[in-house]
């Protein structure tokens, strides 16, 4: 039996105006507009008592743009648009109407045949129609009306949302606008970028960003405001990229860091940040290292560094920046006072560029720390760290290392270093100074006289004892500290003990004899005989063992053997006293010549302090003459 039974339905056709439109006047009949398994419900479950209906041949219910509603659920006429032959339900028998449907987007629109319009192609299409309500109407469970929306009217608002959902896009964090960008410009989201994109550092060092990265993150980047710090060092970002940042970054106040190290930006790049930075007031902190900037961008530098005075840090290490850069950068740093740290280390600066730099420093009142390793000084350039270090007041780390300045140049260091007063850390280390140029560097410390430079870096400079001696004696009474490398033998004082007066005065057992004497309050004669047991008046050599065993003199078995030798002048293995007073007479003259030898060298000594209190580099240029010429030794 049919799902129909008890029940009746209308067909007929709306009313209509001459214009095609609705009327609104209510009718008799109403627009059945149920969603698929609704219209399933009206018709028969059972697909036996379709086929039953079928054969009566009354009325076929085809699938059109036409509407169905059920009876049970009156609607407004008004609220729907209908064509002026739009097909309507009349009253009839059940038993006449076939139903056959098909899902179109959640859509269904049924028209009504008469039995006069059905043909064989009808009928194909109604088996087929029959076999989907069946399948449909397997549902036994019904359905809410809230499950099912077949208006198909959208209005303005909606529509815009469908074409335009970036106007919408409420998400105020940029991921969305990230991932749409990552897909126009092909390349994969970065999964870290997502993650960290609301913390106060970004740091993504070796990511592989490339120029479209920077693309794809301009947006979000553009709109954060939580991002403090940008590191995106080794991402090979190039210029395209860095002019892609310096975009982004022109109005934006939160960034104050950022790092763009190793990303091979060139000119092109270097140009872009230094225009963003003559806008940009909020950004302290610029690291350019290792990005192959070259010599023509060194006025962008200027302009930046002239009209910028909020930046405090920048570096510029590993660049191709050469002498007419140089020029650009002694401008500037004339005209800048802000600035606080420079590190424009490993470029190709030379004589010429290295004494533009040091000129522009000198009337410099804002620089603090200064990094000019790794480039060609030589000799001019150690003379114009000289006057840098003597006019400027407000450097306090320097940093020469890798500069090769000649041995030749270590006095103008260290005259620089002695009129110093703000200096407290200075890297000299890897220049071909020697030791002696080092020990002249340190006497340039010992005279300064402020005792502020608590850091002195000579590398692995190979030293020797002179030099140890004097970095020894300011470590504890400065405390300092002092590198250098190994200290190296001083084979020279071996040569010397036979050249010395002193030495050889305090390597004679005579001396040792007399000074015993001395204290004992004996003659020579006393002595022989005292040490003479067999009263021939002479002494032979066990005796003289014996008797300085048993009076307890401090000569070793050695040493008396050598005494024993210098007195025995005949070798007859015997002294006598004629030869002992021989001995006696030449320790004298010894003696006499040592204390002639210690005042000459208290008199040099005198001498090499008042050079050293001169503050010139040729009092130092003395000195380094003189180092290994000259050794100064304390008398023991």
């Amino acid at each position: 039996m049919s799902s129909f039974d008890g029940k009746r339905i209308r067909v007929g056709t709306m009313p209509t105006d001459t214009d095609g439109s609705p009327r609104s006047s209510p009718v008799k009949g109403t627009i059945l507009t149920s969603p698929l398994k609704r219209a399933s419900q009206q018709v028969s479950h059972d697909s036996s008592s379709l086929m039953q209906d079928d054969e009566r041949g009354l009325i076929t219910l085809r699938v059109r743009e036409d509407v169905i509603q059920e009876e049970e659920e009156p609607t407004d006429i008004e609220e729907y648009e209908l064509a002026p032959e739009q097909t309507f339900l009349t009253e009839g028998p059940h038993d006449d109407l076939d139903a056959v449907y098909e899902e179109e987007e959640g859509y269904e629109d049924l028209h009504v045949e008469t039995n006069d319009q059905y043909s064989e192609q009808d009928d194909l299409d109604e088996t087929f129609d029959r076999s989907a309500a069946s399948d449909v109407s397997s549902l036994d469970q019904p359905d809410t009306d809230e499950e099912y929306d077949t208006d198909l009217e959208m209005d303005v608002a909606d529509a815009e949302k469908w074409i335009h959902p970036e106007k919408f896009d409420k998400d105020t964090t940029g991921i969305a606008a990230y991932e749409r960008a990552c897909e126009i410009y092909g390349v994969q989201p970065v999964t870290y970028f997502i993650k960290h994109l609301q913390d106060q550092e970004l740091v993504m060092k070796y990511h592989g960003i490339g120029a479209n990265g920077v693309r794809a993150m301009s947006e979000p980047l553009e709109m954060n405001t939580s991002i403090e710090r940008i590191d995106f060092e080794g991402n090979f970002i190039l210029g395209d990229g860095a002019k892609v940042l310096s975009r982004v970054l022109k109005d934006n106040v939160y960034v104050s860091k950022l790092i763009l190290s190793e990303n091979k930006i060139g000119n092109k790049g270097a140009k872009a940040i230094c225009d963003l930075l003559v806008e940009n007031k909020h950004i302290v902190y610029l690291d350019l290292a290792g990005n192959e900037i070259e010599d023509s961008s060194g006025q962008a530098f200027y302009d930046m560094l002239s009209k910028n005075s909020t930046l405090k840090v920048l570096l510029l290490r590993h660049n191709c920046l050469e002498d007419e850069s140089a020029r650009w950068f002694r401008e500037a740093l004339v005209e800048n006072d802000t600035l606080e740290t420079l590190d424009i280390s490993w470029n190709h600066f030379q004589k010429k560029g290295c004494c533009f730099i040091a000129e522009g420093l000198k009337s410099n009142t804002g620089l603090r720390h200064l990094n000019l390793s790794m480039n060609g000084f030589g000799l001019e350039g150690a003379r114009a760290l000289e006057e840098l270090m003597k006019e400027n007041h407000t450097i306090i780390d320097l940093d020469v290392s890798h500069c090769r300045i000649p041995l030749e140049g270590a006095p103008h260091i260290a005259s620089g270093i002695e009129c110093n007063d703000t200096l407290e850390k200075i890297n000299i280390g890897y220049n071909c100074i020697r030791s002696e140029g080092g020990y002249v560097i340190l006497c340039g410390v010992e005279v300064n006289e402020t005792n502020v430079l608590k850091y002195v870096d000579f590398g692995n400079l190979t030293v020797k004892t002179d030099f140890k001696k004097l970095a020894d004696e300011l470590e504890e009474e400065r405390e300092m500290t002092i590198l250098y490398g190994g200290v190296l033998l001083d084979h020279s004082r071996f040569k010397r003990e036979f050249d010395d007066p002193v030495s050889r005065l305090m390597h004679d057992p005579m001396t040792k004899l007399r000074h015993w004497l001395d204290q004992q309050n004996y003659r020579l004669v006393d002595l022989l005989l005292t040490f003479d047991r067999d009263n021939n008046l002479t002494i032979a050599r066990d005796e003289l063992h014996r008797g300085i065993e048993m009076n307890g003199i401090d000569l070793t078995p050695a040493e008396v053997d050598q005494l024993m030798d210098s007195l025995d002048k005949d070798g007859d293995g015997e002294i006598d006293m004629k030869e002992l007073m021989k001995g006696d007479q030449e320790n004298t003259l010894l003696e006499r010549d040592a204390k002639k030898y210690q005042e000459q060298q208290a008199a040099l000594a005198r001498e090499f302090k008042e050079r050293r209190m001169s503050k010139t580099a040729a009092s130092y240029m003395d000195i380094l003459a003189d180092a290994d010429v000259t050794k100064l030794k304390q008398v023991i």
